[in-house]
């Protein structure tokens, strides 16, 4: 048998081979790869600041250059703004802010208002005063709704648009005679908290274009 002769059978007899472990495996070949993908979920995180400067502001907003009243600043404290010898009647100066932190996704805000009494009395009528329109100065783009107050902006931390909030209001009016003796030795606070919730994939509840609640969303911490 000459060289080439046997180089044929040698072929032939390892083709033959592996014809017969294919049909035999058959029923077991399978084809199996993998990939990794990286999920990083985004997240809503933000702050809530809030500032207090002495000043005046016109006693009718719609008359700008009117008569104006006197406000008080107050002194930041690590839990928020004391304002001391607080009298009937005066303008007491608080400006709280929402603003997102640099990681953070685009989101919708609200605020809630609670007034906690400390020392003496205030009536319930009273403490729903207090945080209302009758005594707060609501920001044009803040809707009251319900138990909160809702931006009607996203926020968001790219160039186009504001990472922060306008003043959900500027001053606390002490109401006057409409308290009596009864709340003159009353202390209280104004709690502020902020909800933040993502503004991808969510639509808040509108009345018309107002925004004016955002459904039964549960916020954590």
């Amino acid at each position: 048998m000459t060289k080439k002769k046997k180089a044929a059978l040698l072929i032939s007899a390892l083709a033959l081979i592996a014809v017969i472990v294919v049909g035999g495996t058959l029923a077991y070949f399978t084809s199996q790869d993998d990939a990794t993908n990286v999920f990083t979920l985004g997240k809503v995180s933000g702050d809530l600041t809030e500032e207090t400067k002495p000043g005046e502001e016109p006693i009718d907003p719609a008359n700008p250059d009117g008569p104006k009243h006197p406000v008080k600043p107050g002194t930041p404290t690590d839990d928020g703004i004391e304002y001391e010898k607080v009298m009937p009647g005066d303008w007491l100066s608080k400006e709280p802010r929402v603003s997102l932190k640099a990681d953070s996704e685009d989101a919708y805000v609200r605020v809630k208002l609670e007034v906690d009494v400390l020392e003496g009395t205030l009536n319930d009528g009273q403490k729903a005063e207090i945080i209302s329109a009758n005594c707060l100065n609501f920001g044009e783009k803040w809707v009251v709704s319900g138990d909160y107050i809702y931006y009607q902006d996203v926020l968001t931390t790219k160039s186009n648009g504001s990472s922060q909030t306008d003043p959900v209001f500027t001053i606390v009016k002490i109401p006057g005679e409409s308290w009596d003796n009864d709340a003159a030795s009353a202390k209280f606070t104004i709690k502020v908290t902020a909800d933040l919730i993502q503004a991808d994939n969510f639509t808040p509840v509108k009345t018309g274009d107002t925004i004016t609640g955002w459904g039964n969303v549960e916020i954590k911490k």
